[in-house]
């Protein structure tokens, strides 16, 4: 049986990572997505298991301890986040494909513990056109938009670190790119960051 694939994808809030991942999941529904543990609580909406597998802290600090996470993250608000890593060894090791969204901290984590992972970084076409799509949600104060417009630009810095770099300009463009590396056709080379290293909100950004 061929090993499988573990597709790890990153990209700044409002770049449409949600929108792209859904796409692919739409058009490859026996592709697994992966399911963070947190130890924050649930909110409104949340589904247990589908949105987030909802943990205590010792709990977390437990799945730490036996290294059974393939990237984790303690951010400021006191929470913790992490990937499973057994439903995606598992995924992989019976031939199937797995997806993860992870920021570049987690991503660099996955690939040091799986150096197989296909890394693949969404980016804007610029900081102006990110700016508009967080202003466009209507539902983020000003401050909270700086703050992720200095996240964005410290995010978008780390894509050399990626093998693939899309644009998400236009998004049926996008989704054609990621199938090609979904597919590993030839024509993903055309989404190697190498290829990609000149594009403006690289310039931007740096």
């Amino acid at each position: 049986m061929n090993q499988g694939k573990l597709i790890v994808i990153s990209g700044p809030s409002g770049v449409g990572k949600s929108s792209v991942i859904g796409e692919i999941l739409k058009r490859h529904p026996d592709y697994l997505f992966s399911v963070s543990a947190t130890t924050r609580a649930p909110r409104p909406g949340e589904v247990p298991g589908v949105s987030y597998h909802y943990i205590t802290e010792e709990e977390f600090k437990t799945l730490v301890a036996q290294n059974a996470l393939l990237e984790y993250n303690h951010y400021a608000s006191g929470d913790y986040y992490g990937t499973p890593a057994a439903p995606i060894l598992q995924t992989i090791a019976a031939g199937g494909t797995a997806l993860l969204d992870v920021d570049p901290n987690g991503a660099l984590q996955v690939a040091k513990q799986y150096p197989q992972a296909v890394l693949v970084f969404l980016a804007p076409p610029s900081m102006t056109e990110l700016r508009r799509r967080l202003e466009g949600r209507n539902d983020t104060p000003p401050e909270k938009i700086l703050a992720r417009l200095a996240q964005a630009r410290w995010e978008i810095q780390q894509a050399e670190h990626y093998r693939y770099l899309v644009l998400n300009d236009d998004f049926d463009d996008c989704v054609a790119r990621m199938e090609e590396i979904l597919s590993g056709s030839e024509n993903a080379q055309r989404s190697l960051y190498a290829n990609n290293s000149d594009l403006k909100i690289l310039k931007e950004v740096y």
